[in-house]
């Protein structure tokens, strides 16, 4: 008979401080520590006695494949008591919802955007005006308004302030390892209290109008809330309608800000790449759209962008129940993170990973090593606007380096900045617009 053995208890991991563990370190340099603990516990150690961190991309899609079931995505900045299986019920509630949005993603919602994102586009470049700009704040401005689009196109007006306030309300708090409970007498927390409240309020004002107002006229394009309004069999609840909306609209404001924001970043880092981007993007008229799979190598630029710079580049799942991960045993509201960054650039994985190099997914043999690629995430719980994503910095890209030159003085930012987002800290540009361009 062959006995199973019993799964370790809890894997090594460093001491860290009599009183406040590892934090201390960890928030020195975050990727710096998580390099040093993997190189010498292995890739999956204990960061505290509730915590483990994990590198192993077997072990990060098992976890991700097993999320909605014996753990749980939801996470809050603030120490609150929770109760898993009432996360639990919460986050079917939004799953339901969102397995509904799926058809919201459809091409005729995607080609109504794109149609009108190039406008957006345009406007958020020209508010930016003709000095150094803080390029994050145009990408979000950009952005916001995006996301406002598509989810609720006629009734976006003021959101996306709405969306930015919660936004950056959330971002200090996010930076912190130390969490701290809703009453605690900060300006901080009743910042972000009160951003929340307002988020929630006028997403539901908005569901409220909405379905006063009807289903929209004929020759009118639907938006992702208009598909959620008609879903039927059986119809979708008015809170399960506002918590979808709010997830995208909050997760889609910053993680493809970031992401533009390095793309401009790289574009001029890296000028031999953009001229492939240039002459790709020469070959089409940029009033028209065009196809992600007619820029195949602008696409492969933002696929490298999101390898080397993800913007969510660090992960974490509670477990819902005792459980094991590996040969390691969880414990009921244990927490695993893992690093996106870090599992990106691992030598073990990649050719020459620190390289940016786009040519590498254009490579007939570029067949990646499973679970290693993760910008998105992966599971039950993958993005659910990944393919909206791509096509809106695809489609970025390309009006850029066809209407736009960029320029970024020696010294005016780029430092990565690996807080609640990996952005490029102060990085501020010129957007001249070419001459002949409307």
């Amino acid at each position: 008979m062959t006995t199973v053995p019993a799964p370790l208890v809890r894997p090594p991991g460093p001491r860290g401080h009599r009183f406040f563990g590892n934090v201390v370190d960890y928030d020195k340099d975050r990727v710096a520590f998580l390099e040093r603990c993997r190189r010498e516990y292995g890739d999956v150690f204990s960061f505290d006695p509730r915590t483990v961190v994990i590198a192993d991309p077997a072990l990060i899609h098992d976890i991700l494949s097993r999320t909605n079931d014996d753990f749980l995505a939801e996470t809050v900045p603030l120490a609150v008591r929770t109760d898993e299986e009432e996360t639990a019920a919460g986050a079917e509630l939004w799953m339901s919802a969102r397995r509904r949005g799926w058809r919201g993603l459809n091409r005729t919602v995607a080609e109504a955007h794109a149609l009108r994102l190039r406008a957006i586009f345009d406007r958020s470049l020209r508010q930016a005006g003709p000095g150094d700009v803080d390029v994050l704040a145009v990408m979000k401005d950009y952005f916001g308004r995006a996301i406002a689009d598509f989810c609720v196109s006629r009734d976006a007006e003021g959101l996306p302030a709405v969306i930015a306030e919660n936004t950056e309300a959330l971002d200090p708090l996010s930076r912190s390892s130390y969490m701290v409970p809703q009453w605690w007498p900060s300006r901080r927390v009743r910042r972000f209290v009160r951003a929340r409240e307002a988020t929630v309020a006028a997403m539901t004002e908005v569901v409220r109008r909405r379905k006063a107002a009807g289903p929209p006229a004929a020759d009118t394009a639907p938006d992702l809330l208009d598909v959620l309004l008609a879903a039927d069999a059986p119809a979708l609840s008015d809170l399960q309608v506002e918590r979808l909306i709010r997830g995208i609209m909050l997760a889609a404001y910053g993680v493809p800000a970031a992401a533009l924001t390095w793309i401009v970043h790289d574009l001029v880092a890296y000028p031999e790449v953009r001229r492939a981007v240039e002459q790709e993007a020469a070959a089409h008229d940029t009033q028209v759209a065009p196809s992600t799979t007619s820029l195949p190598y602008t696409e492969a630029f933002v696929k490298e962008v999101l390898r080397l710079r993800p913007p969510t580049w660090l992960i974490g799942r509670t477990a819902r129940r005792a459980t094991t991960l590996g040969e390691w045993r969880l414990d009921r509201g244990d927490q695993v993170l893992f690093s996106l960054y870090a599992l990106h650039r691992d030598e073990r994985w990649w050719r020459d990973p620190e390289a940016f190099d786009p040519q590498r997914w254009l490579e007939p043999r570029a067949q990646l090593q499973r679970h290693t690629y993760l910008p998105f995430g992966a599971g039950p719980r993958v993005c659910v606007g990944t393919q909206l994503g791509m096509i809106q910095l695809v489609l970025s890209t390309f009006w850029l380096v066809r209407e736009y030159d960029v320029s970024i003085a020696p010294g005016n930012g780029g430092t990565p900045d690996f807080g609640g987002l990996l952005t490029p800290q102060g990085l501020t540009a010129r957007f001249h617009r070419r001459a002949g361009q409307q």
